[in-house]
């Protein structure tokens, strides 16, 4: 006779154990980000159970109705949590004046990120970032030295539970055209739009997890771009009449770059690369994910 399978026991312990390495700090709370997601496999479990023959038993079934279903609805009503599903908006809007550079910093956890040129040139920056009424209001801190200004989004993790938190979470910025940028970003779990087709960055820095990343790059300007990526879907996209270079450090499975790139030495490069002035210069470390180049 085959022996009973339970697996209602061994989830509750799992997720046992990992809260208790989280009350310990060996598991930071910002690993529920991405463990929220695979709550389909109890589901999974609960057929397979079914499908070897196996009955489950009321208290189990109740159980784990219980986890999928009744907890996520206690957290969303109560009021010491708020409700995940409530969305706050914070706006943002910054005169370009005289300046004559600026440098962006974005450090947020789990959004869905935009940029584009704005239809204001006459302002450095302008936008919308919505986020849960349970998250971490973002910070926005700004500074000035000698006519060049410095802008910081940020936004913490917060207490608790932060896969409750990470719902309806986004940003979308419009930048100017009128001066040279640095854009530098720092995200977790996030879908991430980056169209620097009319602007005038000389550098963009993207550390990235556990997203989809889009890239696409002008013909107007020369741009290096330092893309950091794990477990993520990477798509660049590089006009065809501009010279470009890139270095690719992956251990990725997946990689699809156009054939005009020759690698060379390494790197893969347009054919004119060494002898022009405007041209894009990229490297590229990634983990666990797919590139595409074209």
């Amino acid at each position: 006779m085959l022996k009973k399978f339970r697996f209602a026991p061994i989830i509750l312990i799992v997720l046992g154990a990992v809260f208790l390495l989280n009350n310990f700090g060996v598991l930071p709370w910002s690993i529920w980000n991405n463990l929220w997601k695979f709550w389909p496999v109890i589901l999974i479990l609960i057929g397979i159970e079914y499908l070897i023959g196996q009955s489950i038993s009321l208290k189990t079934t109740i159980i784990l109705l219980v986890i999928i279903f009744i907890i996520p609805i206690i957290f969303a009503v109560n009021p010491i949590t708020k409700n995940p599903l409530a969305t706050s908006h914070l706006l943002l809007s910054e005169p370009l004046g005289n300046l004559t550079k600026a440098k962006i910093f974005i450090d947020m956890p789990a959004t869905n990120l935009t940029i584009k040129d704005g239809p204001d040139p006459s302002k450095l920056i302008s936008g919308d970032i919505s986020f849960s009424k349970a998250a971490v209001k973002p910070v926005i801190s700004t500074e000035e030295i000698f006519g060049q200004k410095i802008i910081r989004i940020s936004q913490g993790s917060p207490p608790g539970l932060p896969f409750i938190s990470s719902l309806k979470n986004n940003t979308d910025l419009f930048l100017t055209n009128q001066i040279p940028l640095e854009i530098q970003i720092n995200t977790v779990a996030s879908k991430e739009q980056i169209n620097l087709a009319s602007l005038r960055v000389d550098y963009l820095e993207v550390n990235s997890q556990a997203s989809d990343l889009n890239i696409k790059f002008g013909k107007l300007y020369s741009t290096r771009a330092r893309i950091k990526t794990k477990a993520s879907n990477l798509k660049i996209s590089i006009p065809e009449e501009v010279e470009a270079r890139i270095k690719i450090d992956s251990k990725v499975k997946n990689l699809a770059i156009a054939p005009r790139f020759k690698k060379e030495d390494g790197d893969y490069k347009t054919g004119d690369f060494d002898k022009v002035f405007t041209r894009i210069d990229i490297q590229i470390e990634s983990i666990a994910g797919s590139i595409t180049i074209k």
